[in-house]
């Protein structure tokens, strides 16, 4: 009779004899030939396929912000097969309280495209990788300075620079020529170029906007900064151990606003931005984002001129703005996704892309020598990106800017004076500062 229990054992034992030669010619494959591993050796392990890797990156889902990413992620895939990227889009790039929160929840992408502010937040915080250790300062001088600097914390960088922007005058020649008057460069001209514009009396029609609304006011970090520095000040000091909020410089800058409120200069509690595209408006301090508007069509007679300075001797300093690549410290997959950032941020291609697209500069100096801005309008903000000041690289500016902001809106409102305002956020700002060990 045949023993079925003694067959089975003898075809068991044949399995595990031809596993013992078998398995000692199999190889492990790894994502990429030399990538790193989290603890940053090198892999030792070699294989004849290359295993898969998915990247997940958070951007814009407008199309603008969407369709040049799209071809990167085309041409980019094409070159490595073993890497695909899988973008997760969201309504906009302020998605620093969504990021924190996917972390804790780990579910935090590869990369993130975010506000340079936010990045020495996030790397004092360890939340992203400190890019050096992958090799970035070996590409540092393929982008503009001030744009490398605005990633970096006590020596590290912490993220590659992709997008600016920055502000200039936009100016009505229309409304300047019927008041004989020239484009203003100082403070005192810039008052009274929009006093003369609003004492036409014309229904609708004002000399100067800024966006002084206290319940949503984008002057109150970005342009702050600008008008600070045109006084000669900063936020913080150099070493960014302590705010100097209370500074005669700082003062001042709030004071100018002030006054422009208070002389009538500018509307209450109201910005009209829109208004100035439509011909009512004299001066307006705007960015590059909206150059296309003056030149439409539809346009009033519109021009842009570099921004005025505040103070005797100061330069005519304008805000960075600036958006960079960062990784997050949830990836497993760190030298694939630093690859992929560096790819994003040296191509000059698509940097060009991007611009023509969005309107905002590229952060590579050779992009910045095309031709698309060869035109009098970009010359004016290509100009001005070289004398920008940026928002402190400090790990407690999301605080910072809370208490800033709240001073601001106090004196716009009339609750209390400059001084007061900005000293009692100094003392809120200090304390803020020395949580940061």
């Amino acid at each position: 009779m045949f023993n079925t229990k003694k067959w089975f054992t003898l075809v068991i034992s044949l399995i595990m004899i031809m596993s013992l030669f078998t398995g000692c010619g199999s190889k492990e494959t790894v994502s990429n030939e030399g990538s790193k591993k989290t603890d940053g050796k090198v892999n030792e392990q070699k294989g004849d396929n290359e295993k898969q890797v998915k990247l997940s990156i958070w951007w814009a889902s407008q199309d603008e912000f969407k369709e040049p990413l799209l071809d990167a992620i085309s041409e980019y895939e094409a070159e490595h097969p073993n890497i695909k990227i899988e973008p997760e889009w969201l309504a906009s790039f302020d998605y620093y309280d969504n990021y924190k929160v996917s972390l804790v929840g780990n579910t935090a992408p590869d990369i993130v495209k975010i506000d340079h502010v936010f990045v020495q937040s996030l790397g004092y915080d360890d939340q992203i990788l400190d890019l050096g250790e992958f090799g970035a300062n070996e590409i540092r001088d393929k982008f503009v300075d001030a744009a490398w600097k605005a990633n970096m914390y006590k020596d590290h960088v912490y993220a590659l620079p992709f997008d600016a922007n920055t502000l200039a005058l936009m100016y009505n020649e229309d409304l300047l020529a019927k008041v004989g008057k020239k484009v203003p460069t100082t403070y005192e001209e810039l008052k009274e170029v929009s006093l003369a514009i609003n004492d036409l009396g014309e229904e609708g029609v004002y000399g100067y906007t800024v966006p002084v609304n206290p319940k949503e006011s984008g002057f109150l970090s970005f342009q702050f900064s600008s008008w600070v520095a045109r006084n000669g000040g900063s936020i913080l000091n150099d070493d960014w151990s302590a705010s100097t909020l209370d500074s005669e410089e700082a003062v001042n800058a709030l004071q100018q606003v002030d006054d422009l409120l208070s002389c009538g200069a500018i509307p209450p509690n109201v910005y009209l931005e829109n208004e100035f595209y439509e011909g009512k408006i004299g001066l307006l301090e705007m960015g590059c984002w909206n150059i296309n508007r003056l030149t439409a069509d539809e346009a009033a007679n519109l021009n842009v001129a570099p921004l005025v300075s505040l103070k005797d001797s100061v330069t005519g300093y304008a805000p960075l703005g600036l958006y960079s690549l960062a990784i997050t410290k949830a990836t497993k997959h760190q030298q694939e996704a630093y690859d992929f950032c560096k790819f994003l941020a040296t191509n000059k291609d698509l940097q060009l892309s991007y611009a023509k697209q969005t309107n905002l500069m590229p952060s590579l100096k050779d992009s910045l020598e095309d031709e698309m801005f060869n035109t009098p309008e970009w010359k004016v903000f290509i100009e001005q990106f070289k004398n920008t000041v940026s928002r402190p690289g400090s790990p407690a500016w999301p605080s910072i800017d809370k208490h800033l902001s709240n001073a601001i809106q106090k004196v716009l409102t009339g609750v209390a004076e400059p001084e007061e305002a900005l000293k009692e956020a100094k003392e809120k700002c200090d304390e803020e500062i020395k949580n940061i060990k």
